[in-house]
């Protein structure tokens, strides 16, 4: 059986919508930092009702308070749980994928609405990395751009880490793919 943490870990499995001969080099996700700092967030959340009952616990148990206050503990903890999984299925399900071929961006913007975008590395023109703030530059994340040819919508990788790394073996990729003038 596999470890729950497994969904986080890059594989060389193979994706919907992929053609004949081609070879996924990069599965890219946002970096770690967001989705923890989401789960930080979460675990205060769910130290509120234990502050809340310690405090009050005398005041709860005189007026006979104490099932109405695990009830909507309950309830509290519902949302919160359900806050994560919420968080962790976006996380997992939005991601770019870079092939051979072609870079793919699935984003998750709810549990059933998806937008898949692709671009064929021949139509790449430009690459550009930003890098915004103190955070960003010491954890090594940032955004990356890709420009193409025509009117087409930017291709735009959010909070990705190590963005210069990612541009670098795009750029790698798109030499090799275009034909010798």
């Amino acid at each position: 059986m596999k470890s729950f943490f497994s969904i986080f870990i890059d594989s060389d499995n193979s994706f919907a919508g992929e053609e004949k001969d081609e070879k996924t080099l990069l599965l890219i996700r946002r970096h770690p930092f967001f989705i923890l700092t989401r789960l930080v967030v979460f675990l205060f959340l769910a130290l509120i009702p234990i502050a809340v009952g310690l405090s009050f616990s005398s005041f709860l148990y005189s007026n006979d308070l104490l099932a109405s206050f695990f009830f909507v503990s309950s309830i509290w903890y519902l949302l919160i749980w359900s806050g994560i999984f919420y968080a962790l299925t976006m996380y997992t399900l939005d991601v770019w994928i870079v092939t051979n071929r072609r870079i793919i961006d699935s984003a998750q913007h709810g549990f059933f609405n998806r937008t898949i975008s692709e671009l064929h590395l021949t139509r790449i023109q430009d690459i550009s990395v930003e890098t915004r703030g103190f955070v960003q530059t010491i954890l090594h994340f940032g955004d990356l751009q890709v420009q193409t040819a025509g009117t087409e919508e930017k291709f735009k990788f959010h909070q990705i880490p190590h963005p210069e790394k990612v541009k670098d073996e795009i750029m790698k990729l798109v030499s090799t793919s275009l034909p010798p003038h």
